[in-house]
C-alpha cells in the first residue's frame, strides 16, 4: 500500500506510511487505513480504491493486470535486439532464450580494494579484458572470474559493469524474460536457467537513460523518495503503451517478490544527474530491501558519487571465450536459416556450413578474433558475413559497419537522445562524429601514439570544432571549450570508441578502430597515394594501409588500383619483398574484382618470380639480412602472401598440387658414399609420372580436414592452422593420414594420386643424368635447404630455396620434413614390389628434415617410421599416375 515513502530499517521490518495499514493475514471485509481512503479487497484478488464519500478510483483486477503486464514484458524482451544493425534491409528475429550465452564476470572479494580494481579494469581495452595477471599491488585482494549465474546466487544487489556491446542490456532483458515466464507459469524457469532457488518474482526492467529529463523537472532533491522512481516507472510504462497502476506493484515490492533491473546508469547524462540517480536507487533499495536488484553501467560512467552503496557488489563482464563464440555462431546461423528456409535438414546443414566458414574466418585473423569476443561485435560480424562478405576478405566493410553501429545506430536503436546538442546552431550527426574521430585517429597515428593526453586532445578538438562553431562565437574559447566537453562526453559515454583510460589520457577502445579511422582519413586525401607510399615502409602503418585499400575498394575500383599498383612498383623497399608482399596482402583484403584484372594478376606473378630468382640475386639480398633466420622469415612471409593471394603451388578448390612431369627412363639409384642400406648402386627404369613440386602444406591439408572431418594435426590449436604456417609443410601426420589424404584428393579430382614409391621419390630428387649426392650437386650448402645446419629450428615455408631444387625443378627434396613413401623399409631389391606387401613394421621416409644433419638430406639417404608415427619432422608429398 502506498504511504508517505516511509523507510523500514532492520531485519524483518516493514514500511507503513501515513494512513497506511499493515495487513498480515486474511481480511474478510474492508480495510480502512485512515482519513478519506478505503481499500476493498474482493475475493479473487480484486482491489478497489475509494474515498469515504464513495467515489471509486480505477479498479485493479490483479490477475488481469498481471497477465497483461507479463505479456508485455515477454513480448518486449523475447527477441534479440540487433542494436540498429540491418542485414540486407531485413530485421532478423531471433529468440533471445535460444541464443543467450551465459556471461562470465570478474568479481572483487574485498570492498576496500574496489576503487583500485575499477581503475585498472577501466584502463583495459575491450579486446584485452580477458588477459590474466593484472598488476594489482599489495592492497588489492583476489579477483575471481565466475559466471553471472554464480554472482546472482551469491548477491541480491549487484552492479554489472562492462564495455559497450558486452552484453549488459541483453543480460537484463534475458532475466526479465525468465522471471516473467516463471511468474506466468509453469514455475521453474528461473531455477532451470539460473540455478536459483526462487520463483514468483515480478520483473521490473527500467532503462535509466531517460530519467535525467524526468529528474530535471523535479528540482527539489530532498523529496526524492522511492515514490519518485515509481512515478518514473509509471511514465515509462505509459510511453510503452501499457497501462499499469502503481498500486499493482506494491505487494511485490513490499514482500520482496520483485526483481528490479535498472539498465544504463552511465547513460544518465552528466555527473550531477548520475549522482542523483544513484542516491534515488539507494533510497528505493532501502524502502524495499528484500527485493533482488541488478544495475548495469559502463565502467567509465560508474565512478565517484555515481557508485552505489547499500551493499551493492560490483562485477565486470568478461569477453567471450572461443567456445562462447562457437556456441553463439552455431545458434545464430541455425535460427537465421530456420527462419529463412523453415525447419529441416537443409537449414541445419546450411547453418553448419556457414558457421564453420565464419569460424574459420575468425580464427584466421587475429584482429577480427579480438573483436569477435565482444558480443556486439560478434553480432556485427555474423550479420556482415552472412549478407555481405566472407571474412576476413573484406575487413574494411566489417569495420565500416562496426563504426556505424557504435557512432550512430547504437543510440538510434536504444532511443538515446542527447539532452544537450553538441553544436549550438546546427545538427551534429554520426557522420560528423566520424569525421572528427578520423582526424583524431590520423593525428595519433602520425605521432605513433596509442594514447593521447587529455589536454592535447582538447587542443586538437578545439582546432577542429572552431570552423564548425562558426559565426561570431567561433573565436570565443569558452563556447568552443563547452562544445569540446560535450563532444568528449558523448563519444566516451555513448559510443565507446574513444575512452578515458585514467591518468589524464584517452585512447581508442581498440587499436583497430584507430587504424581504421586513420585509414579513412588518408583515403579522403587528394594525395592519398603519395601519402601512403611515404609510410609504406613503416610497420606501424601496415594495417592502416591494408584497411585504406579495403575502404577504397568499397567505392572506387580505379582509386584502389592506383594505390595497389603504386605499392607494388614503389622503390626502394625497406626489406626483401616488402612492397610486393604488401601489395599482395592488399589484394587479399580488397577481394576479387575490386582491382583492375591486369594489375591483380601481375602482382602474384611478380612475387613468385622474385621468390624463384637466380642464386646470385638471392645471395645479394642475403648479405643485407642481419641473420639467416631473418632472410628465411622474409621469404616465408612472401610465400604466405602468395598463398593468401591464391597463387601458391596448388590450385583450388581442392588444393591439387602443381605437378612436375618426370619423363620415362633410367636413372641411378643408391649411393656408395652413404650407409649400407643405400647399397647397391643400381640403374632402374621408371615409366612416366608426375610429382608435386613441393610437399603438401598445411593450407592444402586443411581442405582435406574440413571436407572429410579428419582429425587435425595435434599442434593445430582448435583444429586450425597455427598463424603464419599456411605455407609450411604439414607435420604430425602418420602414414595412414597421408594415405587418407591421397584417397580423398583422388576422389574429388578423379585422378590417380598416391604416395610416391621410394624409387619415384629418388629419381625426382636426383634427376637422370648423374649420381649426385644432393639435388643441386655434390657439395652441401646450408643456404639451399632447411636442415640442422641452417639453425632455423623448425619447418619453413615450402619453395623458398629455389637454388636447392632438383634438376627437374622439384623443391624441398632436401631438408624441411621427412616425406612418407609407400615402400616398406627393406634392403634394395628393385623389382620386388615392396609397396604391395602386407603391412608389417616400417616404411621408408626420405629427404631429411629441419632437425637432421646434412647427411640425412642426401638424395639417397633412407630412414623409416612405423605407420602410426606422428611427429614434427614427418610430412609427405604426392605423385600422379596416368
Amino acid at each position: 500500500l502506498h504511504g508517505s515513502g516511509a523507510i523500514a530499517q532492520g531485519e524483518g521490518a516493514t514500511a507503513v506510511g501515513k494512513r497506511g495499514v499493515l495487513v498480515d493475514g486474511d481480511v474478510g471485509g474492508d480495510v480502512i487505513p485512515g482519513q478519506k481512503l478505503v481499500v476493498t479487497v474482493h475475493e479473487g484478488g480484486t482491489l478497489v480504491w475509494h474515498n469515504e464519500q464513495g467515489s471509486e478510483e480505477p479498479v485493479i483486477d490483479h490477475q488481469t493486470t498481471r497477465d497483461r503486464y507479463l505479456a508485455h514484458v515477454i513480448a518486449h524482451n523475447r527477441y534479440l535486439q540487433l542494436q540498429g544493425v540491418r542485414s540486407g534491409g531485413r530485421l532478423v528475429h531471433i529468440e533471445l532464450e535460444q541464443i543467450y550465452i551465459t556471461l562470465r564476470a570478474t568479481q572483487q572479494r574485498t570492498v576496500l580494494a574496489e576503487e583500485r580494481w575499477l581503475a585498472e579494469e577501466k584502463g583495459l581495452a575491450p579486446g584485452e579484458r580477458h588477459r590474466a595477471g593484472l598488476a594489482t599491488g599489495e592492497t588489492v585482494t583476489e579477483t575471481v572470474t565466475v559466471s553471472v549465474n554464480e554472482a546472482l546466487s551469491t548477491h541480491r544487489r549487484l552492479v554489472v559493469l562492462g564495455d559497450p556491446g558486452s552484453g549488459k542490456t541483453t543480460l537484463l532483458r534475458y532475466l526479465a524474460l525468465l522471471y516473467a515466464r516463471d511468474l506466468r507459469g509453469p514455475a521453474g524457469a528461473v531455477h532451470r536457467a539460473l540455478g536459483l532457488a526462487e520463483s514468483g518474482l515480478l520483473p521490473i526492467l527500467l532503462p535509466l537513460r531517460q530519467i535525467g529529463a524526468f529528474l530535471q523537472a523535479h528540482a527539489e532533491e530532498s523529496i526524492e523518495g522511492p515514490r519518485l522512481l515509481l512515478e518514473f516507472l509509471r511514465r515509462y510504462l505509459e510511453n510503452e503503451r501499457i497501462d499499469v497502476p502503481l498500486a499493482f506493484f506494491d505487494p511485490y515490492l513490499t514482500q520482496g517478490q520483485a526483481v528490479i533491473l535498472l539498465d544504463g546508469l552511465d547513460e544518465v547524462a552528466g555527473t550531477e544527474l548520475r549522482r542523483r540517480v544513484a542516491r534515488l536507487v539507494e533510497r528505493f533499495t532501502q524502502a524495499y530491501p528484500a527485493c533482488r536488484y541488478l544495475v548495469t553501467s559502463r565502467i567509465v560512467g560508474y565512478e565517484g558519487a555515481a557508485r552505489l552503496g547499500e551493499g551493492y557488489v560490483t562485477t565486470t563482464v568478461q569477453d567471450f571465450t572461443l567456445a562462447d563464440v562457437m556456441q553463439f555462431l552455431g545458434y545464430w546461423h541455425r535460427l537465421v536459416l530456420i527462419g529463412q528456409m523453415g525447419p529441416g535438414p537443409s537449414a541445419e546443414n546450411e547453418a553448419r556450413r556457414q558457421t564453420e566458414q565464419l569460424l574459420a574466418a575468425i580464427r584466421d585473423n587475429e584482429r577480427i578474433r579480438e573483436l569477435a569476443i565482444n558480443p556486439l561485435m560478434l553480432t556485427v560480424i555474423a550479420l556482415v558475413h552472412r549478407d555481405r562478405v566472407k571474412l576476413p576478405d573484406r575487413r574494411a566493410e566489417l569495420y565500416d559497419e562496426a563504426v556505424a553501429v557504435l557512432l550512430g545506430k547504437w543510440d538510434e536503436a536504444r532511443g538515446v537522445v542527447s539532452e544537450q546538442p553538441i553544436l549550438p546552431d546546427r545538427p551534429f550527426d554520426a557522420t560528423d562524429r566520424r569525421l572528427l574521430l578520423q582526424s583524431v585517429a590520423l593525428h595519433m597515428h602520425e605521432q605513433q601514439q596509442k594514447e593521447i593526453e587529455t589536454e592535447a586532445l582538447r587542443g586538437l578538438l578545439r582546432q577542429l570544432f572552431g570552423p564548425l562553431v562558426g559565426g561570431a562565437v567561433a573565436d570565443d574559447e569558452t563556447v568552443v571549450d563547452k562544445v569540446v566537453s560535450r563532444f568528449l562526453r558523448l563519444i566516451e559515454e555513448r559510443t565507446g570508441l574513444l575512452v578515458a583510460r585514467g591518468d589524464g589520457v584517452y585512447s581508442f577502445s581498440h587499436l583497430t578502430f584507430q587504424e581504421y579511422l586513420a585509414a579513412l582519413a588518408v583515403a579522403a586525401r587528394d594525395d592519398y597515394v603519395a601519402y601512403t607510399l611515404g609510410h609504406s615502409g613503416e610497420g606501424w602503418w601496415r594495417e592502416v594501409i591494408l584497411l585504406e585499400a579495403g575502404y577504397l575498394s568499397l567505392s572506387s575500383k580505379e582509386r584502389t588500383t592506383r594505390l595497389v599498383a603504386a605499392l607494388a612498383d614503389y622503390r626502394p623497399e625497406p626489406v626483401l619483398y616488402h612492397n610486393l608482399v604488401l601489395a599482395a596482402e592488399c589484394l587479399r583484403d580488397v577481394g576479387e574484382g575490386r582491382v583492375d584484372q591486369v594489375v591483380a594478376a601481375a602482382i602474384p606473378r611478380r612475387l613468385r618470380t622474385a621468390l624463384e630468382a637466380p642464386p646470385s640475386w638471392l645471395a645479394r639480398w642475403f648479405k643485407q639480412a642481419q641473420a639467416t633466420t631473418e632472410w628465411v622469415e622474409r621469404r616465408s612471409a612472401a610465400m604466405n602472401a602468395l598463398v593468401r593471394a591464391g597463387a601458391g603451388y596448388w590450385t583450388m578448390p581442392y588444393g591439387e598440387p602443381e605437378w612436375v612431369a618426370i619423363p620415362a627412363g633410367e636413372f641411378t639409384m643408391g649411393s656408395d658414399q652413404g650407409h649400407d642400406n643405400e647399397r647397391p648402386v643400381h640403374p632402374l627404369y621408371l615409366p612416366t609420372y608426375a610429382i608435386a613440386r613441393v610437399p603438401v602444406t598445411n593450407a592444402q591439408y586443411q581442405l582435406f580436414v574440413t571436407a572429410e572431418g579428419h582429425k587435425a594435426p595435434e599442434h593445430w590449436p582448435d583444429g586450425r592452422i597455427p598463424k603464419g604456417l599456411e605455407s609450411h609443410p604439414v607435420v604430425h601426420v602418420c602414414l595412414r593420414d597421408a594415405e587418407a589424404y591421397c584417397a580423398w584428393l583422388s576422389q574429388v579430382t578423379g585422378k590417380d594420386i598416391r604416395l610416391p614409391r621410394e624409387a619415384e621419390w629418388e629419381k625426382a630428387a636426383r634427376g637422370n643424368s648423374d649420381a649426385r649426392e644432393y639435388p643441386w650437386g655434390n657439395t652441401f650448402d646450408r643456404l639451399r635447404c632447411n636442415t640442422h645446419e641452417l639453425g632455423l629450428g623448425t619447418t619453413s615455408a615450402v619453395g623458398i630455396f629455389p637454388n636447392g631444387a632438383s634438376p627437374y625443378r622439384v623443391s624441398d627434396m632436401s631438408g624441411n620434413v621427412w616425406e612418407w613413401t609407400r615402400s616398406r623399409y627393406e634392403s634394395y631389391e628393385p623389382d620386388d614390389d615392396r609397396e604391395k606387401m602386407p603391412l608389417k613394421s616400417q616404411y621408408v621416409v626420405r629427404g631429411g628434415s629441419w632437425h637432421g644433419h646434412a647427411g640425412y638430406a642426401r638424395v639417397a639417404s633412407r630412414f623409416y617410421g612405423v605407420p602410426s608415427t606422428r611427429n614434427s619432422r614427418f610430412g609427405f608429398r604426392v605423385v600422379l599416375h596416368a
